[in-house]
C-alpha cells in the first residue's frame, strides 16, 4: 500500500476512486518544505486535509483573498502553514495572518516545532484550548480581530458549537469552511446503523448538515471534495 493509501485509509474516498486519483495527480506542494511535511504526515500517517482538499482551498482563497484566517484544529501545523504562505503570496500583512486553536498538548507542541521550523511563527498565532473558549479569549484580548476565513477541522460532535462562536469574530463578508463533514459517507447512509467508533461523529454531523443546510440565516452548500467540505456564507441583515 503507498504512503498516500495509508492516508487515505484514516478518511475514505467518498467519489470514484479514479476520480480521486485524477485529481489527486495535480497536486503540486506550496512550498517544498511543507511538500516534506505533508509527506512525512502520510506515512504515519497524521491525518492532514487531503491533497485535493488544499488544492480547493487554494484557489478559494485566491478569489475571496481573506487577511486574516481562523483555524479551529491545528493538528500538526501543515494548514495553518499553508494558510499563511497563500496569504503572503497576495496580501502584505503585518502581524499575525492566521489564528490557529489546538485542544490536544501533544499535538499543539508539535505543530509550534514545525511552525518555528518552518518560519512561520511570525504569521501564525496559536492558541491552546477549546475552540469555543479560546474565541472568547480572541475577543477579551481584541474585540476588534475579525476573519475573512475561518476553516473548521476539529472535534466532529462540535461543530455547531464551533460555528456559533466563530460568528462573533467573523468579517462582514467572511465564510466559514468546515472539512470532514461527509466523513467518509456514513453521513448520506441515514438507514447504516454506523460502527460504535464512528456513531457519535455520523450522528453529529448528520445533525449538523441539515443545520447549515436549513437554517436561514445561512446560504450553505456541501461538496464532495476530498472527505466532504461544507461552505457557510452567512446572510447580511
Amino acid at each position: 500500500m503507498s504512503d498516500l493509501n495509508v492516508m487515505r485509509h484514516v478518511t475514505k474516498d467518498i467519489t470514484n476512486e479514479a476520480v480521486t486519483d485524477y485529481l489527486v495527480s495535480f497536486y503540486r506542494p506550496p512550498t517544498p518544505e511543507l511538500g516534506d511535511l505533508r509527506e512525512n504526515c502520510e506515512k504515519e500517517p497524521v491525518p492532514i486535509i487531503l491533497r485535493e482538499t488544499k488544492d480547493f482551498l487554494s484557489t478559494f482563497m485566491e478569489i475571496l483573498k481573506p487577511k486574516r484566517v481562523l483555524e479551529i484544529g491545528t493538528a500538526v501545523g501543515y494548514s495553518s502553514m499553508f494558510f499563511a504562505e497563500k496569504i503572503r503570496q497576495y496580501n502584505d500583512i503585518e502581524g499575525y495572518s492566521v489564528y490557529t486553536i489546538e485542544k490536544d498538548d501533544d499535538a499543539f507542541i508539535r505543530a509550534g516545532n514545525e511552525i518555528k521550523k518552518l518560519g512561520y511563527d511570525k504569521a501564525v498565532r496559536q492558541f491552546l484550548g477549546d475552540g469555543e473558549e479560546c474565541i472568547e479569549d480572541i475577543i477579551k484580548d481584541d474585540g476588534s480581530v475579525r476573519f475573512d476565513m475561518i476553516f473548521i477541522d476539529a472535534a466532529k460532535s462540535h461543530y455547531k458549537r464551533f460555528l456559533e462562536a466563530s460568528l462573533k469574530v467573523l468579517s462582514d463578508d467572511g465564510v466559514i469552511i468546515c472539512d470532514d463533514t461527509l466523513f467518509q459517507g456514513r453521513p448520506a447512509l441515514e438507514g447504516e446503523i454506523p460502527p460504535r467508533k464512528h456513531r457519535t461523529n455520523t450522528l453529529a454531523l448528520r445533525e449538523f448538515n441539515e443545520f447549515v443546510m436549513t437554517d436561514t440565516r445561512f446560504s450553505s452548500t456541501h461538496t464532495a471534495i476530498g472527505n466532504g467540505l461544507t461552505i457557510i456564507k452567512p446572510k447580511k441583515r
